[in-house]
């Protein structure tokens, strides 16, 4: 009987899957098609907006934004008086300011949220979008022992897949060979084969940087294979799968060289490591562009890249949501980017992020849109940035999307080769865990983000020498252990950190900051 409903329910998820990529092969996407549509809902924002106040949460008492609005006295009327007269972003922030927001630790559930005498409980299910029943489940990052599922429906991937297709078309692209190479072939990368593919671009390869696990059965979910056969009988067949691991670049680097000016969508880390290995071989990247997710695109980075021919387009995105931003065209910075107003608007909250009281301007992202993924309604994400206004003159800014971002950082996580580490679960890791098995006190311990000469992010665990002897083996095997813990769906592969040496144990003095604090976490620009 549990055969028959395995069985049952994997035939179900592969017709849904087929079902999904044939409404994104209908699509037929066009650059023209995708400004005008972007355009239009930038026109439409206000709107949009009370749409999604209505829909998404004030006709679903459940919702927790509907328990914060009721706390702060909100109607639908009076918020969509704000709209009338204060603009989108301004009724955000007067939102914000009454206390109708959810920070990054409420939305995980970490943390109660205390708004005046109420106190509320979240849990990340409660921020899922009622009107999404079905479509391509996608898991995020996993900072804790599973990843937060969502899901994405067909007409919102459609959006997300305009949105490419005119960064593409700003960067001069539209026509150049594609490949997707990032850690497995689900999530962002599935996300990203199946963009390329809705505008006509299907990958010439897909790249894997971790072993093809799909689960106890060791087998793909059955949505993908729905998918995968929506898009053969279509005659887009989706790329096979090819691995390349860390330090098995060989196969990635032929073909960016023989594809003379090609597109590789990964992240800044696998960049640099490709751009490292054109230099040692002697190899030009010429007329390779790489457009990066999943972590920061540091100037250390950028410069490598470039070093060989190649050049970098930063993008910010979370799978609540999916990319945030593109970046510029002419870019200021490395991370300069333009956030897509047409389907989100930011503001920015003054928070406190750690015990000694640090202060930063916390990214909070509103998804305006009832069919979006999430329902977000000035939720943070843990990241802060620095909001650059200026012209540009680049097609993103032409197109409607004038605001832009640099620099953007996170405060509560680390996220080296694009892997999420949570920053409160490893303060009690260097605060409680390693001073009761190594001794000391939490000031002799602190975990460093940094970049080492060629560009490449470390996290060093930095113990203080008056410890003494002290096994350096078993404080990494201790903090590896945790860190392994973090795997979203718990399988049993060699997570990225590991496989690219990010850790490493140094006998040193925790760094002060410039105010002289010493915090559990620690990043050096």
């Amino acid at each position: 009987m549990n055969h028959a409903r395995r069985t049952i329910r994997r035939l179900r998820e592969a017709l849904l899957g087929f079902l999904y990529a044939r409404r994104l092969l209908a699509a037929r996407i066009t650059s023209e098609r995708a400004m005008a549509a972007v355009r239009r809902r930038i026109d439409e924002r206000p709107q949009a907006f009370l749409e999604m106040m209505e829909r998404n949460i004030f006709a679903q008492p459940p919702n927790p934004y509907r328990a914060l609005l009721d706390a702060a006295g909100y109607s639908l009327p009076r918020v969509r008086e704000l709209v009338l007269r204060d603009g989108v972003e301004g009724t955000l922030r007067r939102l914000c300011d009454d206390g109708v927001y959810v920070a990054i630790e409420e939305f995980k559930g970490l943390r109660e949220a205390h708004r005046g005498s109420r106190t509320f409980r979240f849990d990340p299910n409660d921020f899922r979008n009622p009107l999404v029943r079905s479509g391509l489940s996608l898991s995020s990052g996993g900072t804790r022992s599973r990843g937060i599922r969502t899901m994405l429906s067909a007409a919102n991937h459609c959006m997300e897949a305009e949105r490419l297709v005119i960064s593409l078309v700003a960067y001069g692209l539209e026509a150049r060979p594609v490949a997707v190479w990032l850690p497995n072939s689900h999530g962002a990368a599935l996300w990203a084969v199946l963009a390329f593919t809705a505008v006509g671009r299907v990958p010439d390869r897909w790249f894997a940087q971790l072993p093809l696990r799909f689960g106890t059965h060791d087998e793909p979910p059955a949505s993908f294979l729905g998918v995968r056969t929506a898009m053969r009988l279509g005659g887009r067949p989706l790329p096979p799968t090819t691995y390349a691991p860390p330090g098995q670049e060989a196969s990635v680097l032929h073909w960016a060289v023989g594809a003379g000016g090609a597109v590789i969508f990964t992240t800044p880390s696998s960049a640099l490591r490709l751009a490292l290995a054109a230099q040692h071989l002697g190899a030009s990247l010429a007329g390779l562009t790489f457009v990066t997710v999943g972590e920061p695109l540091t100037p250390a980075k950028a410069a490598a890249i470039e070093s060989v021919g190649a050049r970098a387009r930063s993008s910010l995105g979370f799978t609540e949501f999916g990319r945030a931003t593109y970046g510029c065209a002419s870019a200021a910075s490395p991370d300069d980017m333009h956030l897509c107003t047409d389907g989100i608007a930011a503001i920015t909250r003054r928070r406190t992020v750690d015990q000694a009281g640090t202060e930063i301007e916390a990214l909070c992202f509103t998804a305006l849109r009832s069919d979006a993924r999430r329902v977000l309604l000035n939720m943070e994400t843990g990241d802060y940035a620095t909001w650059t206004p200026r012209r540009c003159g680049c097609l993103l800014e032409t197109v409607g999307w004038s605001q832009h971002l640099d620099t953007v950082r996170s405060f509560e996580k680390l996220n080296p080769e694009g892997r999420y580490f949570l920053g409160s679960r490893l303060i009690t890791l260097i605060e409680e865990v390693l001073p009761q098995r190594f001794g000391g006190t939490p000031t002799d311990y602190q975990l460093l983000e940094r970049e080492d000469k060629e560009g490449f992010t470390r996290l060093d665990v930095l113990v203080h020498p008056r410890l003494g002897d002290i096994d350096a083996d078993a404080v990494w095997d201790c903090v590896a252990a945790e860190l392994r813990s973090y795997d979203p769906l718990g399988r049993n592969t060699t997570p990225m950190w590991e496989l690219t040496g990010v850790l490493r144990v140094i006998r040193d003095e925790p760094m002060m900051t410039g105010a002289g604090k010493v915090l559990a976490l620690h990043r050096l620009a």
